[in-house]
């Protein structure tokens, strides 16, 4: 049995068997119970979970405690319990970097068994992920940090040595980070520009390699999403909870926007559906969204103010004790938004308190300070993943509020920029100044 919180070190490509190499090339139930049968006769705990989650009974308890051992066998205490429930199959299937997925999975055993993975970020977001070997990486998506993010050969070589098997390449923002991507398995890249013909590509790859726009790309969460696939996933979640055969029988309908499982982890952040281990469930704010019950919009204490020409600023103090501000909004525009957005968004209650929360904050905290006085909001955490969930969701286009202020996107840009903050010691303030 394999040690306590390690994986056994990853074979070599020489060394894999065709069941194997099939799992990468697709994805079939029954060869993946043949290989869970392979793994537990050489005494590794993946091969017993595999099984578990190929025949899920959540209303077991049986099953979940048994399920719980052998994550903690495999994984340890912590990880199993801060990352259980993303395991599926004894593969993690989508891992994003956002604040849904917890942090430094890469790092530890659950990162040989990521098949597919997104990350913002600049060089060294690549070079974290290029550390290490990841056989299983079938599917990258990359959002450069800024139109001048870049690559070196030496990342870019590093990473095309650990990923021997990753077949699919996005690459969302204006340009690529990179001149050239030599991989000889990958077959399908997807580069933030539309309409690429062969001799304007600006990206070399190998021959036989299908080169793709993503419209709208720049900034975005991961590959553009079309309404009838969105659509399309939540019924199929409604339907069907098992994330096996959901793949299985689903799979093949989402190869634009990437893969049903990256799909489903872009809902998850967008907070429209729940991951149990194998299984998927529609949120609340999912099964509003389907129209499957009402969307119950939280009271709202009056707020009969003049917010005349005053202006919502956030900052981040470092250990200097300096601040980097970054603006937010007016609050002449900013409050009126966030009631639109607990009276038309389908939210968790979680979102909605947290968002109830703020708006008070700002009208019975903000308001009554000084023009020059900073206040720290109570939850920035729950802040930051409140800002995260509305980002995911105006990622999804989804139109809830009026054409003229979707989401109100800039606002949420600054807030997201100033509650990054909450990972550092100190949190985010906020405070007013008086303007124009």
């Amino acid at each position: 049995m394999t040690r306590r919180g390690t994986s056994p070190a990853p074979p070599s490509d020489s060394e894999w068997s065709e069941l194997e190499h099939s799992l990468v090339t697709s994805w079939r139930l029954d060869a993946l119970a043949v290989q869970a049968d392979r793994l537990q006769q050489r005494g590794d705990p993946r091969g017993e979970l595999m099984a578990l989650d190929l025949n899920p009974t959540p209303e077991d308890r049986g099953w979940r405690h048994r399920r719980h051992e052998l994550l903690t066998t495999w994984l340890g205490e912590p990880l199993a319990a801060r990352a259980g429930h993303l395991v599926q199959h004894g593969f993690i299937h989508a891992l994003r970097d956002d604040r849904f997925h917890p942090p430094g999975l890469l790092d530890g055993p659950l990162g040989t068994f990521v098949r597919r993975y997104t990350v913002r970020g600049d060089e060294q977001a690549l070079a974290r992920l290029a550390s290490r070997p990841r056989p299983w990486l079938v599917q990258l998506t990359f959002m450069p940090g800024g139109p001048a993010v870049r690559v070196s050969d030496t990342v870019r070589d590093a990473l095309i040595a650990a990923t021997p098997h990753l077949q699919e390449l996005h690459l969302l923002g204006a340009r690529p980070p990179f001149d050239a991507f030599p991989h000889p398995a990958v077959r399908r890249v997807s580069l933030g520009q539309q309409n690429l013909p062969a001799e304007r590509n600006t990206l070399i790859v190998p021959e036989g390699v299908e080169v793709l726009g993503c419209p709208h790309a720049e900034g975005r969460r991961g590959p553009w999403v079309e309404n009838s696939e969105l659509e399309l996933a939540l019924e199929a979640v409604h339907e069907q909870h098992d994330c096996g055969r959901l793949q299985e029988s689903h799979g093949e309908y989402f190869a634009e926007v990437g893969s049903l499982p990256a799909l489903l982890a872009r809902l998850r952040s967008a907070g429209l559906v729940t991951m149990d281990g194998p299984l998927v469930r529609l949120t609340t704010a999912g099964r509003v969204l389907r129209n499957l019950e009402p969307l119950r919009a939280p009271r709202l204490s009056s707020a009969q103010l003049d917010f005349g020409r005053w202006i919502l600023w956030a900052g981040a103090r470092r250990r200097t004790g300096e601040h980097d501000e970054v603006f937010i909004d007016t609050l002449r525009s900013h409050i009126p938004w966030l009631e639109q957005c607990l009276a038309h968004v389908p939210l968790d209650k979680s979102v909605q308190d947290t968002l109830v929360s703020y708006r008070r904050f700002l009208i019975d905290t903000l308001i009554p300070a000084d023009e020059h006085e900073v206040r720290a909001f109570d939850s920035p955490g729950a802040l930051a993943e409140a800002v995260e969930t509305l980002l995911e969701l105006e990622d999804l286009d989804l139109e809830f509020l009026h054409e003229a202020n979707p989401l109100a996107n800039e606002a949420l840009l600054g807030l997201e920029a100033a509650l990054d903050s909450t990972l550092a010691p100190s949190q985010a303030l906020f405070h007013l100044v008086w303007g124009r």
